[in-house]
């Protein structure tokens, strides 16, 4: 390290993704279990207005079989077993699972809205439902970050007093890239900008801050980024690995 700066949290990219399936309740018990402070997953809705964790678009990698979360009720994909490469095969998890698994638990949550290509509303319906299931969610450190513009809206106008990030990659979505340098005129209560590791450098940085934001870069996951990003003080670092960022910072003297 060049320079001493505060330790960001370490925080599991969909869990503990190289050790068990992605975005189940058992890849996020591994990242907790394992140290981290906290995770990020993905949420979608079902055809039957359920909350699940799942990435993708459609059910082929990880299920093998067409379709998608979305065209599918709660019932079906209960039952799914989900695979990737050599891990033990698991099942979606629904988000009350995920609630009841942090219960107890100090835990930073990175909820994404992710908006399904087959989902005709553009992301709305799944903030509304999130929105209802957090109203009843009491405490938690939560983050709720989308690539799209549409969600975060329809979240900030609920006004659920839980903070919301702007998630900026190289090619997102519309013009979401931009949004990170309009959201000060539009006054939208966005708490962190989260850009891919590609994208943070000092002037991007400088930018950000001069906004107050905070900073959780993804999806991080080699020693010379580590090293980088801890240099540069980020917030948070979204990893695949949490355990082998907890033991580089512990090394390096961060914890």
């Amino acid at each position: 390290m060049t320079r001493q700066a505060p330790a960001p949290l370490v925080i599991g990219h969909r869990g503990a993704r190289r050790l068990a399936v992605e975005n189940t309740l058992e890849s996020l018990r591994i990242a907790l279990d394992l140290g981290a402070d906290g995770v990020e997953f993905d949420v979608q809705q079902t055809a039957d207005g359920e909350l699940v964790l799942f990435h993708d678009d459609d059910l082929q990698r990880l299920a093998n079989r067409p379709g998608a979360v979305t065209e599918l009720p709660w019932s079906d994909l209960r039952k799914m077993t989900l695979g990737d490469g050599q891990l033990q095969t698991q099942r979606v998890a629904h988000l009350d699972e995920v609630l009841e698994l942090f219960e107890g638990r100090k835990v930073h949550v990175n909820a994404e809205l992710k908006v399904n290509g087959h989902d005709s509303s553009g992301g709305l319906h799944l903030a509304d439902a999130f929105v209802r299931r957090m109203e009843r969610v009491r405490g938690g450190d939560w983050l709720i970050s989308s690539f799209n513009e549409a969600p975060l809206a329809q979240v900030a106008r609920a006004q659920i007093a839980r903070p919301l990030a702007a998630l900026v990659d190289e090619k997102p979505p519309g013009d979401f890239w931009s949004l990170t340098e309009r959201i000060a005129e539009r006054a939208w209560p966005i708490a962190s900008v989260n850009p891919h590791v590609s994208l943070v450098n000092p002037e991007r940085l400088a930018l950000w801050r001069a906004q107050a934001w905070q900073v959780w870069s993804w999806t991080v996951n080699t020693p010379r980024e580590w090293e980088y990003l801890c240099d540069e003080a980020v917030t948070a670092i979204i990893t695949d690995a949490p355990g082998d960022l907890l033991h580089f910072l512990l090394r390096h003297g961060k914890r």
